[in-house]
């Protein structure tokens, strides 16, 4: 009899216990986290993404104390990663980190699932330089100005042909430079940074948007000229590859655009452990173990705002909902 007493006087003691503590959290606002973190990344190992998402999680695994795992996810293009988080519980045990491809896919209709609506954005980093792709002609062009480019293009609508790889990050950008003056373009299937220069170069594209390091050499050889760099936002900007090219804002032309990465979690998650989870990655960015390893690697970032990361996918996503459709690229 007595032991049975003391057995239920214990079961009663441990969940005061647990009440208190809960109360306690709950009073000071304090949210718990998971003991484990899975992390889906819709990336193969090795690869840029992959790189930010295990040199984050380590350093979050370490600062929080927890077991963060990065699962490498490729299925369906990514669509199960997406389809994991979505139906997972809402205890911060399940997120993505993925980046602007997903709200090109979901704008082309590939994806379903919208980042900002049916999840939710815990946060939202972009990249760190201020200016990223370049817009190259060939040198011995008669364009030595985007007023030049834009010139030539509303002479002869849809004539001026730019180079790209069809759905891929230049062929976005086309698609904006092209709504932001006003003008109509074709699009050349062209290949790859390195395929498209040596387009250029053989003169069966006219221009194209090119990442700067792959464009440097043939600029210093004399075979290629930039016009413009594309900025991160609409305030402009240069890339310290070339300093002394202005941004397109700088130009007079609204057009900007920056890859943007995401991490998100299930819709039903709370502000609160959301916050939470943006201040740790946030913080782990800022630690030197992390952005030593990711800055000369190109992958240096920045990280917005709890509220604000939300705006820039929504804004990022209305603005690539309306190229993909002026591309038809919709399916």
């Amino acid at each position: 009899m007595f032991r049975k007493i003391a057995l239920v006087v214990l079961m009663i003691s441990v969940a005061f216990m647990a009440f208190a503590n809960g109360q306690e959290e709950a009073a000071s606002g304090e949210v718990s986290l998971p003991k484990s973190i899975e992390v889906q990344v819709p990336a193969k190992t090795g690869g840029g993404t992959d790189v930010m998402a295990r040199a984050l999680a380590a350093q979050v695994a370490k600062d929080a104390g927890i077991n963060v795992t990065v699962v490498n996810n490729t299925d369906g293009s990514g669509a199960v990663a997406l389809e994991k988080v979505y139906s997972a519980k809402a205890d911060g045990s399940t997120i993505l980190q993925f980046h602007t491809t997903m709200l090109i896919k979901k704008a082309s209709g590939v994806f379903t699932r919208s980042a900002a609506d049916d999840y939710k954005v815990i946060a939202v980093s972009v990249q760190k330089d201020p200016a990223s792709y370049m817009l190259a002609v060939d040198a011995s062009s008669s364009y030595y100005s985007v007023d030049d480019l834009v010139a030539a293009a509303k002479a002869n609508p849809g004539t001026l042909k730019f180079g790209v790889e069809t759905g891929g990050t230049a062929h976005i950008m086309t698609g904006m430079f092209a709504q932001s003056a006003d003008i109509e373009v074709k699009c050349v299937e062209a290949g790859t940074d390195t395929e498209k220069m040596a387009a250029l170069v053989g003169k069966t594209i006219d221009a194209c948007f090119v990442n700067p390091n792959q464009a440097v050499q043939y600029v210093e050889a004399g075979k290629v000229r930039v016009l413009a760099t594309v900025s991160r936002d609409i305030e402009g900007g240069v890339n310290p590859v070339f300093p002394d090219v202005k941004s397109f804002p700088e130009l007079g032309y609204a057009f900007c655009f920056s890859n943007i990465n995401l991490f998100l979690g299930p819709k039903g998650m709370s502000d609160e452990l959301a916050m939470k989870l943006h201040d740790l990655y946030a913080n782990a960015y800022a630690d030197p173990a992390v952005y030593e390893v990711l800055d000369p690697k190109g992958f240096g970032m920045v990280f917005l705002s709890y509220e604000d990361g939300l705006q820039r996918v929504k804004d990022t996503q209305a603005s690539l909902d309306s190229v993909i459709e002026a591309l038809g690229l919709k399916q």
